[in-house]
């Protein structure tokens, strides 16, 4: 029997942190271009969402280290070989969008004509902006774009997720939930 019967703590803890984050960051992402509300309001949501979203690359970058290093449970036995390289292709999906997610909101930020700084939470801690893109239209106006499709696909892929985790449970009777949750049973 192999001894991995769910992921790492740390894997654990991160993808359930990430989930939660992603369920704001979509939120605020929708609300502070879509909603009136003050001026000076939305500036501080914005501000907050670019912050979130420095610490969401970085959750993300430790999430994939943390996999990379750590033993992963096996996939279930009973999942076909056609499962088994939907599943794979599927996280490297995720893991694909939740990295570019961040990383084209930081070009957006960094390209907008505002110029505007990104403070993580605190005016001590400054995000750089990407160099040599500084107050370029043409390059915010893409990433802009690629930030929205991609929003827009992770969310689907995230339903597609969720989906196959209740799919097997209902028709295989296999609970995946145990395996990334801090249960000690298999």
């Amino acid at each position: 029997m192999y001894p991995y019967t769910r992921y790492h703590g740390l894997s654990i803890f991160l993808h359930w942190a990430i989930a939660l984050g992603l369920i704001f960051m979509v939120g605020s992402g929708v609300y502070m271009v879509n909603f009136e509300m003050p001026k000076a309001d939305q500036f501080q949501l914005f501000q907050t969402h670019k912050a979130a979203g420095v610490i969401m690359l970085w959750a993300i970058v430790l999430r994939i280290l943390t996999r990379w290093l750590s033993k992963q449970p096996p996939m279930p036995e009973a999942f076909t070989a056609k499962e088994k390289a939907l599943a794979k292709a599927g996280h490297i999906a995720l893991y694909t969008a939740l990295i570019a997610m961040p990383l084209t909101g930081w070009l957006m930020v960094s390209a907008s004509p505002f110029g505007l700084p990104t403070f993580v939470f605190t005016d001590a801690i400054k995000w750089p902006h990407i160099p040599f893109v500084e107050r370029n239209k043409t390059i915010e106006s893409i990433a802009r774009n690629m930030h929205w499709v991609i929003a827009s696909g992770l969310v689907l892929m995230i339903i597609g997720h969720i989906g196959a985790v209740v799919m097997h449970k209902k028709k295989q009777g296999i609970s995946l939930i145990q395996r990334m949750w801090w249960s000690k049973s298999s």
